[in-house]
């Protein structure tokens, strides 16, 4: 078994062990009406206000790109966000007819929400609550570090003690049962330590909300 599997046992045991403590989404805020805007709305875009309650916040405009990368012997998907535009709340975004991503930043991490709304014909609101994110602190990285070497040595312990004891040869035997050991143990304090610094975590809500149609610009 090779090392990348091996750091297969640790991913495992802290998704089980539940490293992440997730609160309930904040509350999702009602609707509000935005200042008027002068500018008018091009031909074929829609106009929509975006307000975050917890203040002036940047508001991106992304696009989910997807796609793959190759990881040892294997391709794995991953996702990258590209930036479309930028504006900071409360502001008016207008953006061609449908479907758009929008991201909103997490407060205390470098982390996004993101939230789906539409741009129609009549103008709307989007407003937003923003989610935060705290780390477990040195706690949890050091629980992290535990957990994946603990897992290492399990694993070579695996490999040395049968090869050991098919040859017998108590050296390698020896070797085996205290490298499963040392990796029994580690994992298990990497997992206690993680368990009690977890990394909290509240996603934020938002919603879209119709506005009263007008003749000229909001």
């Amino acid at each position: 078994m090779t090392i990348r599997s091996a750091l297969l046992v640790p991913a495992l045991a802290l998704s089980a062990a539940g490293c992440i403590h997730a609160f309930p989404a904040v509350a999702t805020p009602g609707p509000a009406e935005p200042a008027p805007s002068e500018a008018p709305v091009p031909p074929g875009y829609g106009r929509i206000y975006v307000d975050v309650v917890d203040g002036p916040t940047q508001v991106q405009v992304v696009e989910v790109v997807e796609g793959t990368e190759k990881v040892g012997d294997q391709d794995m998907e991953t996702e990258t966000l590209e930036v479309q535009s930028v504006c900071r709340s409360p502001c008016v975004l207008d953006l061609k007819l449908g479907q758009h991503t929008l991201a909103f930043p997490m407060r205390g991490s470098g982390g996004v929400d993101l939230a789906d709304v539409t741009a129609s014909s009549n103008p709307t609101i989007y407003r937003r609550s923003l989610g935060w994110r705290q780390s477990g602190g040195a706690g949890f990285a050091l629980g992290v570090l535990g957990a994946a070497f603990g897992g290492v040595s399990l694993v070579t312990g695996a490999a040395l003690l049968p090869v050991g004891l098919a040859k017998d040869r108590s050296g390698l035997i020896l070797s085996g049962e205290i490298t499963l050991g040392v990796g029994a143990l580690l994992t298990a304090a990497g997992i206690w330590t993680i368990v009690k610094n977890p990394v909290s975590e509240q996603a934020g809500a938002g919603a879209q909300y119709a506005l009263p149609e007008s003749d000229g610009p909001r």
